[in-house]
């Protein structure tokens, strides 16, 4: 098909090929690796792979080796492979108070893990353990799954984690996906909130992984290289179904505390995050992963992480030290300076969307309490505060 001068194309590249100018004959696909897959344009009948335009803009650049204030990340992942004492010494390094660990797992792999990190420094060092599902449909497995919980919060343990898996393709045996306001959950629920366990759980994700991977797709290019990311079709539930099942779970629950992932994977629209904390007093959210759906909207994030300061906390999705996409300093720029159009990856490819980020300079109540406070609270079992109708700060 021939293409005006002028036409311009976006071509991703993970499982297509880069395809040839217009005027060349038709070639078969060629498979293109995930980590070098980039972005190609054609303007008439010339190519140009990997376009990575620089920046014209000369404006601020502010790093931050360490925050402003201490930090406890909510939203953190590491097994038996890392050492407390690596951890420890990358949590000093970037200032890092405490580091949660969601990944404790269940069983003997959740009590190794208490005794290996918790044990080590009971004071910096949180695990989160994890429900097994395997045995849901057994008469007993809600007594079975409230007794772990006794166990492990005698030994440490913080908190409750459950995975996106749960609400999108967890099953029974009957082949149905358990849904988040399942019944059988329900003892479980009311036992966080008897022993101030504090629920984190991750429901639904963005907007754009429900919907069809094409060219409209603002994502095309994370789910051409993770297909698994993508829940469009008729073999999962919609993004509203799990998130209405999600509200409704936790408004059955008010004397328990839930930390809500990834901004209630609803960063793409604050005013329906906002109506959730609203209607529901016992939810926190964390913005780990989620800093590039706020950085490119910077008024209204800046707005809403005032007007909710006391609802959202501090979360990377990662480990202090980890060496592969760092985010740590990322973040405490996006939060604390006012720069302009800057990378939100330290990375070779975006990892989340095709757009730059701006920072939001929070004030200094506002971090105390993203940073910190707002963590320490959660993780005593309490409620947030409730919020005050104060304007926004300048």
């Amino acid at each position: 098909m021939a293409l005006g001068s002028r036409t311009i194309a976006w071509l991703g590249l993970l499982i297509l090929s880069f395809v040839a100018p217009p005027t060349s004959a038709q070639t078969a696909p060629t498979t293109i690796p995930a980590e070098t897959a980039g972005v190609a344009v054609y303007v008439g009948d010339e190519l140009l792979r990997d376009y990575n335009p620089a920046s014209s803009l000369v404006v601020k650049q502010t790093l931050i080796d360490k925050p402003k204030f201490p930090v406890i990340d909510i939203h953190c992942h590491w097994s038996l492979k890392q050492s407390p004492e690596a951890l420890l010494k990358a949590m000093d390094r970037l200032g890092i108070e405490k580091a949660v660990n969601l990944s404790g797992g269940f069983g003997d792999e959740a009590f190794d893990l208490l005794k290996t990190f918790h044990g080590a420094s009971p004071e910096r060092l949180y695990i989160l353990v994890n429900l097994d599902f395997s045995q849901i449909d057994a008469p007993d497995w809600s007594a079975t799954q409230v007794k772990f919980l006794e166990d492990a919060r005698a030994q440490g343990a913080a908190g409750l984690k459950l995975f996106k898996n749960f609400g999108l393709t967890t099953k029974d045996q009957h082949g149905r996906v358990v849904p988040v306001d399942d019944a059988r959950l329900d003892p479980i629920w009311r036992a966080c909130g008897r022993l101030k366990m504090p629920v984190l759980i991750h429901s639904a994700d963005p907007t754009a992984f429900f919907k069809p991977v094409d060219r409209n797709n603002e994502r095309w290019m994370q789910l051409k290289r993770h297909p698994s990311w993508s829940f469009y079709g008729p073999d999962f539930p919609t993004y509203d179904e799990v998130l209405e099942q999600h509200n409704r779970m936790i408004a059955r629950h008010p004397d328990t505390i839930f930390i809500s992932a990834h901004l209630a994977n609803t960063g793409e629209n604050l005013p329906r995050l906002s109506k959730m904390l609203d209607d529901l007093p016992n939810l926190y959210v964390d913005i780990s992963g989620r800093v590039p759906e706020l950085g490119r909207q910077p008024y209204s994030a800046r707005k809403f992480l005032i007007d909710y300061q006391d609802r959202v906390m501090f979360g990377t999705d990662r480990y202090p030290g980890r060496p592969d996409q760092p985010r740590e300093k990322l973040y405490y720029r996006f939060l604390e300076t006012d720069d302009e159009y800057f990378n939100y990856y330290d990375h070779p490819f975006p990892t989340e969307g095709e757009w730059k980020i701006y920072g939001v300079f929070l004030p200094d109540d506002a971090l105390r309490k993203i940073y910190a406070d707002n963590a320490r609270r959660a993780l005593e079992g309490l409620p947030p505060i409730k919020k005050t109708n104060s304007p926004t700060a300048p």
